[in-house]
């Protein structure tokens, strides 16, 4: 069964047995201090390893309190004037134990030697274009190709199909009227805000600048659209996409320990972060 975002009180979460924690993906200020009982109770109901919030900073001590950790931070993430926290709070050693750190340094090293840069007319190279809720069908087999597991129902056309209805805007490249490579953005209009997400190419057509085309006129679209904030979570290990962070004028922000089940295990994320 896949993990579901549903609402708990007033607030947003994501939960399942995939990444077997809870994320409070967004808080309702109706919700404290209680949703941090409600959110403990939730996962020792149901076995979860984790749970993690991402919440304003004036919400921090209230869950240092609980027992919860600061992992990453985006400044100036609410409006454009309060820091998001990214809090964590685990309930196994195991999952606490972040076994590849030095893997991750390694990784964070190497991206972050280059230095922001803009190639002129990538986009007109690569051709990005917005996708339509006729796409979906193609848009769910693409990421069904690219990933084992993913922690969000991607492989659902209905899923992609509600997201792009509501809140989500998905990009992607074409080659021979076939979409290649896919990313989304995830806006949080009410914040000013879009979480950059969801970057998928196929095998064949790697290491040929997609995804930093894409990050390009996804950062173009959502400035245009008034937004002032983007941030991504990135897989900890993925060398090549954390680099087009570094070189987008990304900032990193942290990292989260054993956050995610993505390609069929369970990886830390870092948080990149940029002011439009």
């Amino acid at each position: 069964m896949p993990d579901v975002i549903e609402k708990l009180n007033h607030s947003i979460v994501q939960h399942g047995p995939i990444n077997g924690r809870v994320y409070l993906m967004k808080l309702d200020e109706r919700d404290m201090p209680s949703i941090v009982t409600a959110l403990e109770h939730l996962a020792r109901d149901k076995g979860y390893e984790k749970i993690f919030v991402k919440a304003p900073a004036r919400h921090k001590d209230g869950f240092a309190q609980a027992g919860y950790d600061q992992e990453a931070i985006i400044p100036h993430y609410f409006k454009g004037r309060e820091d998001a926290v990214f809090m964590a709070k685990y309930f196994s050693p195991n999952r606490r134990q972040v076994n590849d750190r030095q893997d991750i340094i390694e990784v964070l090293s190497v991206a972050q030697r280059y230095e922001p840069t803009r190639s002129p007319n990538t986009d007109d190279r690569f051709g990005v274009q917005i996708c339509q809720p006729n796409d979906a069908a193609e848009m769910s087999r693409l990421y069904k190709t690219v990933f084992k597991t993913y922690p969000f129902p991607v492989f659902d056309p209905h899923y992609l199909i509600e997201s792009i209805n509501s809140h989500v805007t998905y990009f992607c490249i074409r080659r021979d009227n076939r979409i290649v490579a896919l990313a989304a953005a995830e806006m949080d209009p009410d914040n000013l805000a879009a979480e950059m997400t969801d970057f998928a190419t196929l095998s064949e057509h790697r290491r040929q600048g997609m995804a930093n085309c894409l990050l390009q006129a996804m950062d173009t679209e959502m400035t245009q659209q008034g937004l002032q904030t983007a941030y991504s979570i990135a897989r900890s290990l993925s060398a090549g996409m954390n680099i087009t962070f570094v070189k987008n004028g990304y900032q990193y922000g942290g990292t989260l320990g054993n956050n995610t089940h993505i390609a069929g295990r369970i990886e830390s994320m870092n948080i990149w972060y940029k002011n439009l």
